[in-house]
């Protein structure tokens, strides 16, 4: 446990840093230069010019290669902007003798690196994605978005055979339907690689059960008749306990992580008690998401779900 005095000397030191941080950035506009030219970035990826995306991130990839925030034996730093990945943080990694401080505020270098890693990613260059998704991850490690930004970064290298690694410990920290579905979705891509057909389909499966897009949800319904057509698969063996218990066995949950739940959970009682009425709708709002597709996941029928494709597969 740091210290009165030493948890003062700390926080000195973080405004000093803070300080020398916000004079380096003042070069692309301050702190309000950097949202800008995020912002200038990010148009330039949705209208696809990638290399401009690219090229307008460039002064602030520069001005943040050198920056202070070095942690050391009794200090961490990190980057993270959204409120519940802080509180995963807090959850998962703080220790009582060690401070954490959050330069968000001062940078968001996390959004810097994920920008710059996506937009090279959609370049093809690989090595250059994979070493700006690390740093983002190095930032915010409770983010599973960029883990899984890493995960498709090594499957469209080619190298499937890597993105186990990045893919679970995604789903430890994942907490958005959409980010839940993702994680299936290359976990099929993985154990398709690998010929473990049972896996494969289990995790179309279970990616059905939590997507909230119609289309989505009938390409997937295709993929797993056509799957079952080609491999001669007894659909009337399928249960809910085999999935899990094949889940179980690879090392990652059916759903959504309970100790993420648990953590909205507390944190929505904290908020309300602590009489922060904001703070406490947001984390309502995440408890509401999580126990949608919570719910919908366990009111799945399987055998009504494939019952429902009989002719297509017979």
């Amino acid at each position: 446990m740091l210290s009165i005095e030493d948890a003062k000397n700390q926080e000195d030191l973080f405004q000093i840093k803070a300080a020398i941080m916000s004079k380096k950035l003042e070069g692309v506009g301050g702190r309000k230069g950097v949202t800008e030219i995020l912002a200038l970035s990010l148009d330039a990826h949705r209208h696809k010019d990638y290399q401009k995306s690219l090229k307008i991130l460039e002064p602030l990839v520069e001005a943040i290669k050198d920056h202070p925030f070095v942690s050391s034996d009794a200090m961490d730093y990190v980057s993270i902007s959204d409120e519940m990945e802080w509180a995963l943080h807090h959850n998962f990694f703080q220790k009582p003798s060690r401070q954490v401080k959050n330069i968000s505020a001062v940078c968001p270098i996390e959004f810097v690196w994920r920008q710059y890693g996506l937009s090279a990613l959609e370049e093809g260059d690989y090595d250059k994605a994979r070493s700006a998704v690390l740093k983002a991850i190095q930032w915010n490690p409770v983010s599973a978005k960029y883990r899984l930004m890493l995960a498709m970064t090594h499957r469209d290298e080619g190298t499937l055979d890597n993105i186990l690694e990045d893919i679970l410990p995604a789903m430890k920290f994942v907490y958005k339907p959409g980010d839940l579905v993702c994680c299936f979705r290359l976990l099929r891509d993985y154990y398709l690689h690998k010929k473990m057909y049972k896996e494969f389909l289990y995790c179309s499966i279970l990616r059905s059960r939590f997507t909230t897009s119609d289309g989505d949800l009938n390409d997937i319904f295709v993929d797993i008749v056509q799957f079952i057509k080609a491999t001669k698969f007894d659909y009337d063996k399928l249960s809910n306990e085999d999935i899990f218990e094949t889940c179980k066995r690879c090392g990652f949950e059916p759903g959504f992580n309970p100790e993420v739940l648990a953590v909205a959970q507390r944190c929505y009682e904290e908020s309300f008690l602590a009489g922060d009425s904001a703070k406490a709708a947001y984390f309502a709002r995440i408890m509401a998401d999580l126990k949608t597709v919570q719910e919908k996941r366990d009111a799945v029928n399987l055998r009504q779900l494939f019952e429902s494709h009989r002719n297509p597969v017979s």
